[in-house]
């Protein structure tokens, strides 16, 4: 049974909205779950309230992704996101293996980069969605930027960047062991990335729907299935990615 045809998902939202929102969803319930972990044993009461609260907004996120799909207001969300979010029910755990750490500013950095780049991807491939259903995935997934008081509609790590940052300005040796971690949790998420595209085709043709339209130049006269374009396409989205984390360890003032 596919997931457009399963009890709770609307058949009419096209299967490229259904795949994304699937693993979309299933990336802000990781997410969800690191904060709260983190929130958990963290070295203060002000640092656990504020990372309770992003694991809320987590999923206060993934229950508007789950609406985005579903076929009836009174279906139980979590019926639907079961039925969205079971092909990628085991996506993220090679990378957590890999990343295993009991530090907790490790724990936290993991987070920020490994799901950052999880939810990154999804915001470049949510470009290659057409019309008002994408419009609507795109607008669940935006980010403002995050600060000290992050609002309702800020992401879910908004705050835990934030914290990472103010330890990183105060603590040299710090800063350079996390911006090591980094480099290795970065590399580990990528390769999620790339074994996501590997298994699941549909999201190489939104990659390359959104490659497209941001002006890639990828090459010319072949299909999306063919190996030069999905090459292209691979390496295009890990340079994007690649930026993006740029970007986020520049924010907490770690080298990327």
């Amino acid at each position: 049974m596919s997931p457009r045809t399963a009890a709770g998902v609307d058949p009419t939202v096209p299967a490229p909205v259904v795949e994304l929102v699937g693993l979309a969803a299933y990336t802000e319930l990781a997410e969800f779950g690191l904060l709260a972990a983190r929130s958990v044993d963290a070295p203060d009461l002000a640092t656990r309230q504020a990372l309770a609260d992003g694991a809320d907004r987590a999923l206060a996120r993934q229950r508007a992704l789950f609406a985005l799909v579903s076929a009836d207001d009174g279906v139980v969300p979590g019926v639907v996101g079961a039925t969205v979010m079971a092909p990628f029910e085991d996506a993220l755990a090679d990378f957590d293996a890999r990343t295993d750490t009991d530090d907790w500013a490790e724990g936290l950095l993991k987070g920020v980069v490994g799901h950052g780049v999880a939810q990154d991807f999804c915001r470049i491939l949510a470009g290659g969605l057409d019309g008002s259903s994408g419009r609507a995935v795109r607008k669940v997934l935006e980010r403002p930027a995050p600060g000290p008081e992050a609002g309702a509609d800020a992401g879910a790590d908004a705050e835990a960047i934030w914290l990472l940052a103010r330890m990183a300005a105060a603590d040299e040796v710090l800063a350079s062991r996390l911006a090591l971690w980094g480099r290795r949790v970065v590399g580990e998420a990528l390769g999620v990335v790339t074994a996501l595209l590997g298994r699941r085709p549909q999201l190489v043709v939104l990659a390359a729907e959104a490659a497209t339209r941001l002006g890639a130049e990828l090459p010319a006269g072949r299909d999306t299935a063919s190996s030069d374009t999905e090459v292209a396409v691979r390496s295009w989205l890990v340079a994007r990615l690649t930026g993006e984390h740029t970007r986020r360890m520049d924010r907490m003032r770690l080298a990327a």
